[in-house]
């Protein structure tokens, strides 16, 4: 068991409603993410983009709770689908054990 790995990041606005940067530790840069759908109390659906020794997309999903509504997932998995990440690629890990409620 890994345990709890809490991370914490701030996203800045930018000009563009709806586009932030954030500084990730993980490659010591900032990366450009464009929130594509929220509902401000439930989740986001993040596209997180960067062009550093290859270009490199990530879609994410962030919630509020360790479970999203069902057809939340499904938004999530066909939005990835639709800026064509294999299927095999799209993961949904299972909730964190023993983590202390944010």
């Amino acid at each position: 068991s890994v345990g709890c790995l809490t991370k914490f990041y701030q996203y800045n606005t930018t000009s563009v409603p709806g586009q932030f940067v954030y500084f990730s530790t993980r490659h010591n840069m900032v990366k450009d993410v464009t929130v594509v759908d929220t509902n401000y109390t439930e989740y986001a659906l993040a596209l997180k983009y960067k062009n550093f020794n290859r270009e490199y997309m990530q879609v994410a999903l962030y919630g509020r709770s360790p479970r999203v509504r069902m057809h939340v997932m499904q938004k999530f998995k066909a939005f990835a689908l639709s800026r064509g990440f294999p299927r095999a690629s799209i993961l949904t890990p299972p909730p964190a054990e023993n983590c202390p409620p944010s």
